[in-house]
């Protein structure tokens, strides 16, 4: 009975023994790897480098690049469609998650057979302002062809979609796995605001062209304005930051001779940001300068709820904020950012004045001509056609003097010609002989 008792102890001794031991080495090994620099911040690199990539991909897809306009046909007449409730282009992208994209293949670069599908009533159509790339959307295609397209082409099959460049009139089919878009074709077909348009080609894109004089709503809306610390410390940090003013009514902050933010001096009544990287850029495609912006513009850190892909001419890509399908100008008739990629520098241009609240509707509304009216008197004041290459209409923002914080949103027609946007009595009152004159001689 006592050897009995002493095994049993004995046993318990080594039992202990052993996994004191085993603790005691698992504790070497978490402290080794935690105190191991090289080893940890690899891993913790990869980590981050891979997320980030994903989220930097979804947030450009799903958030800033989304179709701004969507058409359809009732009885042989093309309309816009519009539904706040039931919104077309927001439907699209959230199918856009879900799909496998397949083959990409050319179908057509005839201008007849282009033509045909905006004419066709079998199709939905959802457009973006301006081209952007089919890689970015599909991962299809290389970067160095230059595959873009402006045009989405939805008929009533699943496994397929055409996607139009209106510049090159060309169309791109893509076969799908695992779309539905039922429910997109239910809310077109049920949309609360139809107005009839058709589609006309201008210099490079084909445009729409409201067909009668419309009345548009005026909204209101509470805005807010970051203060210059808030940006500051957002794209310049909190340390090693200094000041240098100017005499042109600016202030600069600078983190180093790279790295700078232009900002209006204060009471200067002015709202536009300007924030410098100077940086050696390689000859980036088209998806990699939409990529790289979409990075700035989160960190520039403005509400980004009713913010979109606007514009972009190659090195310059703009974004601006939509209100019921329509753009948003401010006064100076810029966007709300503007990324410009330079060969020896990144900038960032941007108003610090955020849409907030929306004031509810009070009946005002103002009547806006026909489009062909409006070439017509373009044209009639001497501006070329051939060189007009948008005709939309925005809405231009305009403070309330009865409140501090509170903007107007007046419908307006706006005209880019000649690589600038300005709105149509802006246009009307500039001299465009000299104009004209100007941009003949850089031509030659």
């Amino acid at each position: 009975m006592i050897g009995m008792k002493f095994k049993f102890k004995f046993g318990d001794f080594f039992l202990m023994l052993g996994t004191l031991l085993v603790f005691g080495l698992s504790i070497v090994l978490w402290i080794f790897v935690m105190t191991n620099d090289q080893y940890f911040s690899h891993i913790n690199q990869t980590s981050n480098v891979t997320q980030q990539a994903r989220n930097r991909l979804n947030n450009s897809v799903y958030d800033l690049y989304i179709p701004t306009s969507s058409y359809g046909f009732k009885n042989g007449q093309l309309y816009r469609l519009y539904d706040a409730k039931k919104n077309l282009p927001l439907e699209f992208t959230k199918e856009l998650k879900g799909i496998k994209f397949k083959n990409l293949n050319v179908a057509s670069t005839s201008r007849s057979e282009y033509e045909h599908m905006l004419n066709n009533p079998d199709y939905i159509q959802l457009t973006f302002p301006d081209e952007v790339s089919i890689k970015l959307f599909t991962k299809q295609g290389s970067s160095a062809s230059g595959q873009k397209f402006r045009r989405v082409f939805i008929s009533n099959s699943n496994n397929r979609i055409y996607l139009g460049n209106d510049q090159t009139m060309t169309v791109y089919q893509i076969d799908l796995a695992r779309a539905n878009f039922a429910k997109l074709r239910n809310y077109a077909s049920h949309a609360r605001s139809k107005t009839p348009i058709k589609l006309v080609r201008l210099k490079n894109d084909y445009e729409v062209f409201y067909t009668k004089g419309e009345s548009w709503r005026i909204y209101s809306y509470l805005t807010n304005s970051q203060t210059d610390s808030y940006f500051v410390s957002r794209l310049l940090g909190t340390t090693n930051v200094t000041a240098r003013s100017s005499k042109k009514g600016w202030v600069t902050y600078s983190l180093n001779y790279y790295t700078k933010l232009r900002i209006p001096k204060s009471g200067a009544k002015k709202h536009d940001f300007l924030y410098t990287k100077y940086e050696k850029n390689k000859n980036l495609a088209m998806h990699e300068q939409l990529l790289d912006s979409v990075d700035y513009v989160h960190k520039v850190g403005l509400s980004e709820q009713d913010l979109r892909f606007f514009d972009t001419n190659g090195m310059a890509i703009s974004y601006t904020n939509y209100i019921e399908g329509l753009p948003v100008f401010t006064e100076q008739h810029t966007p709300q950012i503007k990324t410009t990629f330079t060969p020896e520098s990144m900038q960032v241009a941007f108003n610090n004045i955020d849409l907030q609240i929306p004031i509810p509707f009070d009946g005002q509304t103002r009547n806006l001509p026909a489009t062909d009216t409006v070439l017509q008197e373009l044209v009639n004041k001497g501006l070329k056609k051939d060189q007009i290459q948008r005709i939309i209409v925005g809405f231009r923002m305009v403070k309330d003097n009865s409140h501090d914080h509170l903007a107007n949103l007046i419908p307006t027609y706006y005209v880019k010609a000649y690589n600038r946007w300005q709105s149509l009595d802006e246009w009307q009152k500039q001299d465009l002989s000299v104009l004209n004159k100007t941009n003949k001689e850089g031509a030659q």
